[in-house]
């Protein structure tokens, strides 16, 4: 069965097939399905797959978004407002008076096809070439236009030699055009005939209305085309123009991969555990069950990271999923949260006992060591443990639950489990205590920068330094940036500490500049909330004109998050700061979004790529195959492409096999103080 909506407004109408088991709705641009009002909420509801009483799918939507937060306007069904609502055939939805959405199951047995009538697509064929003739038709005459013979011959050429396969089938069946594109893409056409697999379910009489473009994916071998289809039931004709979209294709995987999976595990990462709860959710509504969220953090890791190595540690890391993870019952969703720690949704929960036996089962996993480069490791672990509905109803309250039991287990001794209870105060002292400081650090000038080189191994030159910022608290010592950006993010306070930064970085470079330094670019990195200030470029502007910086010695480093939050606005800026001749570089290229549209219109000089993708790099295809396919998009967009994280000679060989020439890490410096930075820009090795 088909699953589709119709969207009808004023301005624009879509059709969605429901294929995937999860949709976000709103008016920003992240949102699977996009509805361009004003009177949307960024995320407005979500609609998710759940299961039904039979065998087959049920979709329900949600006011508000995966995390509990409810739409300005909310959503009304069959003219009732609700909160929630199992989807049945013919269901009206409204999201506000100028947006109607009607709701349909329909019974197929052909393949799936996007049905959409010539009136209503922005698709046109460039040329027709096949109609003998044309007519004007008025209100007082009907007159034939006669065409010249070399106007047709030049239009018949444009068909002809078109680089793109075009085909045109009678409704008999019987093929009675080829261009040469189709037969050289589709050697055996000829002899297969109707019986080719570009023809297959073109006669179905459903799809013969007359004008109608149906538009499919086909998968051909290895290939996958874009198929548009065009009945003509004048002239009985089905007329298709094939675009190959295999590369295309291949990329978004990639991409796709690298939003929702961690690259180290291969597990799924944060986002997609989100998503994967949220569903739950709603099936554990639905059916008036239980859940378990377990948050889990490997107790001591970081003792294995300083005395072994990254390396080691990666591998140990490896090591625990694959084993956890072939421990798991298969209903259990297992992700890799961040850095060591873990999540687990245990869905369709019959009694709270099992969240404690299957931590309990953790622990007899772990008592066993890994081999890990001849070292025998033994892992120890802390586990928070969050049940649906009694510790929460949404999935941000049962995951910060979760992490707040975890947090208590590592109160009392580690090497445990807790259950959520109200009474845990996880890290909300901690956090405030932080909260408190920051807002005195930049006043006390307890802020520093570091500088880390970025080297092009090809020339040996030293292109730039990426400034990183630094808390030095005289009580508490240096604070890791990762745990009190988020903080400053949340606060609003990144405002003012990334204008220090850019200020600090530009008077540095200035300042080295001076002393008879070679010339570099300094690379400064930006927070969303920064970057989006209404006055940031009089900012920027100033901050240069008041340290004397050249613009072109500047690198503003966005990720790629910041842009997808205001993609035009983005692109505003950007230009701005292009036509000044300050560098853009995107940061963490391919782990925020799987789609490649904004290069197409973000004005970059650079991407990076982030230090995650470096780190795993081994010498197997799999593994070398997202590099690859970075430095493909960097080539094709005429863009520099930098590796981040490079630590052994071993991953700057196979960087070089892949012709990646510029790169940073600590193989060739860890980041400096201002003084040391000055040293090894005098004496590097690098600098010839």
């Amino acid at each position: 069965m088909l699953h589709r909506l119709i969207i009808n407004s004023s301005n624009f109408r879509k059709i969605i097939d429901l294929q995937e088991s999860f949709y976000t709705i709103g008016r920003h641009s992240t949102n699977s399905i996009i509805l361009p009002s004003p009177k949307i909420s960024k995320k407005h509801a979500i609609i998710v797959k759940i299961s039904g009483e039979k065998p087959q799918k049920v979709f329900q939507i949600i006011d508000g978004d995966e995390q509990g937060n409810r739409s300005k306007n909310g959503i009304f069904v069959n003219g009732k407002k609700v909160l929630k609502h199992q989807l049945k055939h013919g269901d009206i939805i409204n999201f506000d008076k100028d947006i109607k959405v009607t709701y349909y199951i329909i019974h197929v047995t052909s393949n799936y096809f996007i049905n959409l009538p010539a009136s209503e697509t922005s698709f046109q064929p460039s040329t027709e070439v096949f109609v003998n003739a044309q007519w004007d038709q008025t209100e007082t005459e009907e007159k034939q236009i006669l065409l010249p013979e070399s106007y047709l011959s030049k239009l018949a050429s444009l068909v002809e030699f078109s680089p793109n396969p075009i085909i045109e089938i009678n409704f008999a069946g019987e093929i009675t055009y080829l261009n040469s594109a189709a037969i050289q893409k589709f050697k055996t056409i000829q002899k297969e005939k109707i019986n080719h697999p570009i023809f297959r379910n073109l006669l179905e009489q459903e799809f013969h209305q007359d004008g109608n473009l149906l538009i499919r994916e086909i998968k051909i071998g290895q290939e996958i085309f874009e198929q548009h289809i065009h009945y003509l039931n004048d002239s009985q004709l089905i007329r298709s123009y094939i675009f190959d979209i295999t590369e295309r294709k291949l990329a978004e995987e990639i991409l796709h991969y690298q939003a929702y999976y961690d690259t180290l595990t291969g597990l799924p990462n944060k986002i997609l555990f989100n998503q994967q709860l949220a569903t739950a959710l709603a099936d554990a509504h639905f059916k008036n069950t239980l859940l378990a969220v377990l948050f889990i953090d490997l107790d001591g890791f970081q003792n294995v990271n300083d005395t072994l190595g990254h390396s080691t540690g990666d591998q140990l890391l490896r090591s625990f999923a694959q084993r956890l993870k072939t421990r798991l019952c298969a209903g259990d969703f297992f992700a890799r949260w961040a850095g060591d720690e873990f999540t687990i949704l245990v869905p369709y929960l019959e009694n709270i006992e099992e969240a404690k036996n299957l931590a309990q089962r953790i622990f007899n996993i772990l008592q066993q060591p890994f081999n890990i480069s001849d070292n025998l490791l033994y892992l120890k672990a802390s586990i928070g443990i969050a049940i649906y509905p009694q510790d929460g109803e949404d999935a941000e309250t049962l995951v910060k639950n979760a992490d707040a039991a975890l947090y208590r287990s590592k109160e009392i001794g580690k090497n445990n489990y807790q259950f959520y209870n109200p009474i845990i105060t996880s890290k909300s002292c901690q956090r405030l205590q932080i909260e408190n400081l920051l807002h005195q650090a930049l006043e006390k000038e307890q802020f520093l920068l570091h500088y880390q080189p970025q080297i092009n191994i090809k020339t040996g030159q030293v292109l730039g330094m990426e400034a990183l910022i630094r808390w030095q608290h005289p009580e508490l010592g240096l604070i890791s940036p990762t745990k009190f950006i988020p903080i400053a993010e949340e606060t609003g306070l990144i405002v003012n500490i990334g204008e220090w930064v850019l200020r600090q970085a530009c008077l540095q470079n200035q300042f080295w500049q001076k002393m008879g330094l070679p010339p570099i670019r300094i690379a400064v990195n930006l927070s969303p909330q920064q970057f989006q200030q209404p006055n940031f470029i009089n900012v920027v502007t100033q901050i240069l004109k008041e340290t004397d910086l050249e613009a072109h010695f500047l690198e503003l480093e966005i990720t790629e998050t910041t842009i997808m939050e205001n993609i035009d606005f983005a692109c505003q800026v950007i230009s701005y700061f292009q036509t000044m001749g300050v560098h853009i570089s995107m940061d963490d290229f391919g782990t925020g979004y799987s789609s490649l549209g904004y290069l197409k219109q973000i004005p970059l000089n650079s991407i990076k790529i982030d230090q995650t993708f470096v780190k795993d790099l081994k010498e197997h295809p799999q593994d070398l195959a997202i590099i690859s396919a970075v430095l493909a998009i960097g080539r094709g967009f005429n863009l520099r492409v930098i590796a981040e994280g490079v630590e052994t000679q071993y991953q700057v060989d196979l960087l070089k096999k892949l012709e990646c020439e510029e790169m940073q890490g600590f193989k060739f410096s860890k980041p400096l103080t201002p003084e040391d930075a000055a040293k090894f820009l005098w004496s590097s090795p690098f600098n010839s």
